[in-house]
């Protein structure tokens, strides 16, 4: 059976993708290659393995900047307090906020928010950090808790 290898450029033109990128990709363990006198040989085998994982990812939408490798560009906090006479209504929200985190959008990436309740002056902070469109989220829920204390009212 013959064997056969890819060069480096006839990778690129295959995988849309410029040599450079392969060649760190052959170099970070992502495509498997031989070096062969003075250039990087894929087997057509190991360019199949590799095709094959990338199938199993995920669809990726380049245009949007979560998942086109850019969610950790933008990083945002806010601090939200409310003023809270009793610890058990801070809990509520707090573990409706664990509820969202626990059903994130994964296009927020890495985010946490942290709870800091202050009972000697009845007040609740909730300080949050994350990606544009998980601060965003959780501001439209804090916004519907303020409607919801103006209905009540």
């Amino acid at each position: 059976m013959e064997q056969i290898y890819y060069s480096v450029e006839e990778i690129s033109r295959i995988l849309d993708l410029h040599p450079k990128t392969v060649r760190r990709f052959i170099r970070e363990g992502k495509i498997k290659a031989k070096k062969i006198g003075r250039s990087w040989k894929i087997h057509h085998n190991d360019l199949r393995a590799y095709a094959h994982a990338e199938l199993k990812k995920p669809e990726q939408k380049s245009a949007n900047y979560a998942d086109s490798g850019m969610k950790e560009r933008v990083r945002v906090s806010a601090v939200v307090e409310i003023q809270e006479k009793e610890s058990e209504e801070a809990s509520r929200i707090s573990n409706s906020l664990i509820a969202l985190l626990n059903s994130k959008d994964p296009s927020w990436g890495n985010v946490r928010y942290d709870l800091i309740y202050h009972p000697e002056e009845g007040k609740a902070r909730f300080v949050l950090y994350g990606t544009p469109a998980f601060i965003s989220t959780i501001m439209k829920f804090f916004e519907i808790i303020q409607q919801q204390d103006r209905e009540e009212a």
